[in-house]
């Protein structure tokens, strides 16, 4: 459907909403739908499976989608990971794959086991017993993959027509195992290579005078998604968020936390305001 001052699209790879704005909201790890033919050739368990997932990260915008323009992943990190190279693939993973030179296989991630494609899940468990048919790999990036990118891209480009300066935000989640017990938020611009600093401490700022603690660039400096399509010269400002999981919900039974979910919400929605 199509209104006046916004679009809205959903399919089994993405959901938006196109709305006349220069803010621009990701959600590209907290997709929940697991395809049917990928719990096949798994051997682990949907809790095992979940554990990977910047859980209900869309929540926190999703039932409030005035003024900025918004993009989320309905599909789980395992499956397909956009905040990857589509290059960063292990060739081991496949059988009759003819493109192995094409790969970039020598990646941290790739050889962590967590590159376009992961083989272990957070907890290090490997997620198939075999390996895959390539045509496998060329289904779930041109169904899922490709589109998502396809649709930045588009959004971004809209935007540019009446906004000299874009602002996308990048939102994650992280366990609160791999930070600081301080640690609320974390804000990256790849050291000043995704976004200017004005405004990645604006953010910081807004996010200060809700009580939150703020990193900047640390331990995390930013993922593909922000590196690929962010041009700082051109006014397009990409900042990855990542919020801490135990503010908002049980890490262990995945419930989220409505109370905490609401102080978010509230949050992030000063923030838009604040930014336009």
């Amino acid at each position: 459907m199509v209104y006046k001052n916004y679009s809205y699209f959903k399919d089994c790879s993405y959901e938006s909403y196109v709305r006349d704005s220069p803010i621009i909201i990701m959600a590209p790890h907290s997709g929940r739908n697991y395809d049917k033919h990928f719990l096949k050739q798994t051997n682990l368990s949907i809790q095992d499976l979940r554990g990977s997932e910047d859980a209900y990260v869309d929540k926190i915008f999703f039932s409030n989608l005035g003024g900025f323009s918004f993009i989320k992943a309905n599909f789980p990190r395992i499956f397909i990971d956009v905040n990857r190279s589509p290059l960063e693939i292990d060739s081991l993973m496949w059988e009759n794959n003819k493109f192995k030179k094409l790969f970039n296989q020598k990646t941290s991630k790739v050889l962590s086991g967590i590159g376009v494609f992961p083989k272990v899940n957070i907890n290090g468990e490997f997620i198939y017993n075999c390996r895959l048919p390539f045509e496998e790999a060329k289904r779930r990036l041109l169904t899922y993959y490709f589109p998502y990118h396809k649709k930045i891209r588009e959004i971004i480009k809209l935007s540019k027509k009446k906004y000299k300066k874009v602002i996308a935000l990048d939102c994650h989640s992280m366990s609160s195992d791999i930070v600081d017990v301080d640690t609320d938020i974390v804000l990256s611009n790849g050291e000043g290579k995704t976004s200017d600093y004005d405004t990645l401490y604006f953010v910081k700022d807004v996010l200060n005078s809700f009580g939150l603690k703020v990193n900047i660039n640390d331990p995390f400096k930013g993922g593909f998604i922000s590196y690929y399509h962010a041009d700082v010269k051109r006014g397009i400002n990409f900042i990855q968020i990542e919020i801490n999981k135990k503010l908002y919900m049980c890490q262990k039974n995945f419930v989220v936390k409505e109370k905490e979910l609401k102080k978010l919400k509230k949050c992030f929605k000063s923030l838009i305001h604040s930014i336009k």
